[in-house]
């Protein structure tokens, strides 16, 4: 049987452990075995990585996103995209990834974002 136990760094890391392991123990763990590109040092099937957020000063995790390919292949191409898209990547996370903004991507869908000259044909 196992347990979640949630981990904060700059990073926000939901975890599944042992059900006899300690929130100290799983820090450790982590502490030793994730690196900042999102890789694992030691593989462990004890200890299965279910959520990974960036850990923003606000702490307002509501407020982001993940959008991974295909969608993300044409975020670049609308105005605001460097102040609310942040790449993201590792093993657990699906390939061509960022982290967006909500409410931009609000606006994206509904159509309110121009695209940046360069794109516009």
């Amino acid at each position: 049987m196992n347990k979640t136990i949630h981990i904060k760094r700059t990073i926000d890391i939901e975890i599944t452990v042992p059900m006899n392991e300690t929130q100290q123990e799983t820090e450790q763990w982590i502490d030793c075995n994730f690196r900042a590109e999102g890789t694992l040092e030691k593989v462990d099937m004890n200890h299965i990585i279910r959520d990974i957020r960036m850990a923003p000063v606000l702490d307002d995790q509501d407020s982001v996103m993940v959008v991974s390919w295909p969608e993300s292949q044409e975020l670049s191409e609308y105005e605001g995209f460097y102040e609310n898209c942040d790449f993201i990547s590792g093993d657990t996370i699906e390939p061509c990834s960022y982290l967006v903004n909500k409410a931009w991507y609000g606006k994206l869908k509904n159509g309110e974002l121009k695209k940046i000259e360069e794109y516009a044909a």
